[in-house]
């Protein structure tokens, strides 16, 4: 399978809630995350790039 082919409705729940259960726990300790970062985890979520680079990526720039 191509890494960076969208995935599946299962892969793609998979990915929403964890990236919900990081975002709450993210905000329960009082912080935000951008718009930018927001839309970088969206772009992970709909299977548009890989783990390796939702982690890295943003810190690279």
């Amino acid at each position: 399978m191509d890494p960076n082919a969208s995935c599946g409705a299962v892969e793609k729940q998979r990915r929403q809630v964890a990236i919900d259960t990081a975002r709450a726990s993210i905000e329960l300790e009082g912080f935000r995350l951008t718009e930018d970062e927001l839309n970088h985890a969206q772009r992970f979520i709909d299977g548009e790039i890989t783990l390796d680079e939702f982690v890295q990526g943003k810190a690279n720039k």
